[in-house]
């Protein structure tokens, strides 16, 4: 504060407090005067020299203030954007997996398919060549059957010839030759 305000102020007081010098009763007192003349000279030197600085600091806090709930609002919306626009990130990026393992399942069902249809194939071609093989073995097997019995028989009509035996003796002839055909391998 202002040590000329201060001097001035405590000489009024001082000159207040030593009183009135007569004792009579019309005598006024000017102490009351002097004292509401000081509050509001205080009042004034607060109002001039801290009220206003005091209510500037105050603005200045207050402005502080909600400048700061202004951005921390404006972060909360941000972020609140941003934790939106990774949620729709994420859904988006499951969406694609979800469409990556359906594409690589019904590719690899696909697949499958192809192997088994591939499989079938195959086997019906293995199975058409040995048919095949066996229908040649058969013939082959029923043509040297026939090579032989044609062989036996000449052989067998050889040695009637050579024999020129009645009747018995053919089937005994006969006979013998069933056994060595039963014996013979095919």
């Amino acid at each position: 504060m202002n040590p000329f305000v201060i001097g001035f102020t405590n000489s009024i007081a001082s000159a207040a407090a030593a009183g009135p010098t007569t004792n009579s009763p019309l005598h006024f007192d000017y102490t009351y005067f002097v004292q509401l003349l000081s509050f509001l000279l205080l009042v004034w030197i607060l109002k001039k020299f801290a009220w206003t600085p005091i209510m500037n600091m105050m603005e200045k806090r207050r402005q502080g203030i909600e400048n700061n709930l202004a951005q921390a609002e404006q972060e909360r919306k941000e972020a609140e954007r941003i934790r939106l626009e990774y949620q729709q990130e994420m859904r988006q990026a499951r969406q694609q997996a979800q469409e990556i393992i359906e594409k690589a399942t019904k590719s690899s069902e696909l697949r499958a398919e192809e192997i088994i249809l591939e499989a079938r194939k195959e086997t019906e071609k293995i199975k058409q060549s040995a048919l095949a093989d066996i229908g040649r073995e058969r013939d082959r097997a029923i043509a040297d059957v026939k090579a032989q019995v044609a062989d036996m028989s000449v052989a067998v009509a050889e040695k009637i010839i050579r024999h020129k035996l009645d009747i018995t003796g053919q089937e005994a002839l006969i006979e013998q030759f069933i056994q060595e055909v039963g014996d013979r391998p095919c």
